[in-house]
């Protein structure tokens, strides 16, 4: 750089944090937003997480969620229409009231839906109460997180079975035996090396979450044979007397159970996980207990009493926990489901026994009904049951702020208003019998088209054709690219599927943008860096990989400013929260 340009300088820190890293921000937040313009419906989902990285600051992040299946010109064939961003990352003082944060929340989600038509969707989130409300004060609609929801069933099994911490209080002897010797885990990498077995000791992976504690104890059992002739050999203190053929017995039993979950919640934590997804896996959570119970009843013996006992328990808290099977009755999950191709044929066995699947046809029907009449009616009410719509007269403004959580109050059709009958009364005189059935939804003519009734009878052969339709696409495809097959043949069930299919199911996403406050970036430094420092960071750290079409911005250094940069960096630098 010398050799190219001598007058060059590296701009201090203060360059970067007071200038750089703002424009940069600032730019990437635009092309964020002229993205989210393509979204399918206007329609944006957001899922909610916090983060406690020390006793000062709580970060929160809010994430968006869209399909953009954009025009067939327009469209680039590499490119996935499903959209996920980074909206923004707040840190927020420990000591600050709710309220507070409330407000804060709610003012950049406002913000966000100011600077373009968007509409609220759903909400994902599982553990944020506070910030749940300030997100549906704006009109958005909660959708429980359903990796949440099984963390939360899985801890109250593990802690209610004094069997379950016998093992686990085992597993953390085994660790703190190996964690406190070098010499213990080199013994034992020789023992693995023997048996065939890869040197890889997790031992202090394990954390108070249940999903450590699960892959620790597969791992235990995959290295039984070298943890055991390490016993024999050199002792494992306490951790070895508790290593009896019931022990191991029960773990492998437990591992079983666990093992579905485990795979359950890391299928509905990927970047293309929907949330038609959710009711086919708790379905098949049921299922493989079952199964799983019979095959322990069929090993007979005493060793595997307890693990029958293990087995019925938690089958029992699945099928009586109140919070899951409430989303079999949830009009936002059921509907995903019949919009997915390929469990929309299975939707019988999904459901449960003696569910009317006529009825929810018809729930489907409505909706598509409802983007027939108006465009600004998509789904869903927060009604789990009967379909309800919002006033055709309302505004815009109050459209946006209802957004897809709205329902009328008097649960009329689209089209029919309280005020309707004053403006008729206003108008009688002056128009014919035939205008006044017109204006009052009664008559179908050029200027106010097709009756409801023919929409709905419109509608109605659209879902059929669609149930119909036998081509489906593969287990591991993204229904979201059916759709966009499909939008030329179905352009309005093809815009409902896209809305409900572009909601993930759980805050996986969200919770990653705290990954990167363990970087170098952050923590490699003599003074903590500013809070709002760390919050372009975190915003910048995804939606750059994301969306690298935005428009840089010109971040001239100019040398004369070195000076008034140097004096001021160390400044910045120490900002504390």
């Amino acid at each position: 750089m010398a050799q190219v340009n001598p007058c060059y300088q590296v701009p201090p820190p203060a360059f970067f944090f007071e200038k750089a890293l703002p424009l940069l921000h600032e730019a990437v937040s635009e092309q964020v937003c002229r993205e989210m313009q393509w979204a399918k419906g206007s329609c944006v989902h957001l899922t909610v997480s916090t983060a406690a990285p020390d006793a000062v600051v709580d970060y929160v992040a809010i994430t968006a969620h869209w399909g953009a299946i954009l025009p067939g010109s327009r469209q680039v064939a590499s490119e996935s229409p499903r959209k996920q961003a980074v909206l923004l990352v707040r840190g927020l003082a420990q000591d600050s009231s709710l309220e507070e944060r409330q407000q804060a929340l709610q003012e950049q989600v406002r913000l966000w839906l100011s600077r373009s038509t968007l509409r609220p969707g759903f909400l994902v989130s599982g553990s944020c109460a506070s910030l749940e409300q300030a997100v549906r004060m704006e009109g958005y609609t909660h959708i429980p997180c359903f990796a949440h929801c099984l963390d939360s069933l899985v801890r109250n099994f593990l802690c209610h079975h004094q069997s379950i911490q016998t093992i686990l209080g085992t597993v953390r002897a085994i660790c703190s035996h190996f964690q406190g010797s070098s010499g213990a885990r080199q013994l034992l990498s020789q023992l693995q090396q023997q048996c065939g077995l890869p040197a890889h000791q997790p031992f202090w992976e394990l954390s108070d979450h249940w999903v450590s504690a699960y892959r620790l104890m597969e791992w235990l059992v995959e290295h039984r044979r070298p943890l055991q002739e390490y016993e024999e050999k050199y002792q494992l203190g306490k951790a070895g007397t508790a290593l009896s053929a019931t022990f191991w017995s029960l773990m492998n039993s437990l591992v079983m159970l666990l093992q579905p979950f485990h795979m359950v919640v890391q299928e509905a934590s990927t970047a293309w996980a929907t949330l038609s997804q959710v009711l086919p896996q708790l379905r098949y959570l049921h299922i493989i207990l079952e199964q799983i119970h019979e095959h322990f009843k069929e090993q007979g013996g005493s060793e595997v009493s307890a693990a029958i006992r293990l087995a019925k328990g938690l089958a029992l808290q699945v099928s009586t926990d109140c919070q899951l099977n409430e989303l079999f009755h949830r009009k936002e999950f059921v509907l995903a489901t019949l919009l997915d191709p390929r469990f929309k044929g299975k939707i019988e066995a999904i459901l449960p026994m003696g569910a009317d699947i006529d009825h929810w046809k018809q729930v489907l029907v409505y909706k598509v009904k409802e983007i027939m009449v108006s465009d600004c009616s998509l789904p869903p009410s927060p009604s789990p049951h009967s379909p309800k719509t919002m006033c055709m007269g309302a505004t815009m403004s109050s459209r946006m702020v209802k957004g897809l959580g709205a329902e009328g109050k008097d649960g009329t059709e689209p089209g029919w208003c309280r005020g309707s009958s004053r403006s008729l009364l206003l108008g009688q005189r002056e128009r014919s019998l035939l205008e006044q059935l017109e204006s009052a939804g009664l008559l179908a003519s050029e200027r106010s088209g097709a009756s409801l009734s023919t929409k709905s009878h419109l509608a109605s052969i659209i879902v059929k054709k669609y149930l119909r339709d036998n081509e489906t696409i593969g287990a591991q495809e993204d229904p979201l690219v059916y759709w966009e097959k499909r939008q030329e043949v179905w352009p309005v069930l093809a815009t409902l599927a896209t809305v409900y299919l572009s909601c993930p199911p759980t805050g996986a996403f969200c919770e990653s943008v705290y990954t990167s406050l363990d970087s170098p970036a952050i923590l490699e430094h003599s003074t903590p860096l500013p809070v709002e420092t760390v919050e372009r960071l975190l915003f910048l750290k995804t939606n750059l990989e994301n969306f690298p079409n935005y428009t840089i911005p010109s971040l001239l250094f100019l040398s004369g400013d070195l000076a008034e940069g140097e004096q001021t960096s160390t400044a910045d630098l120490q900002q504390t929260p």
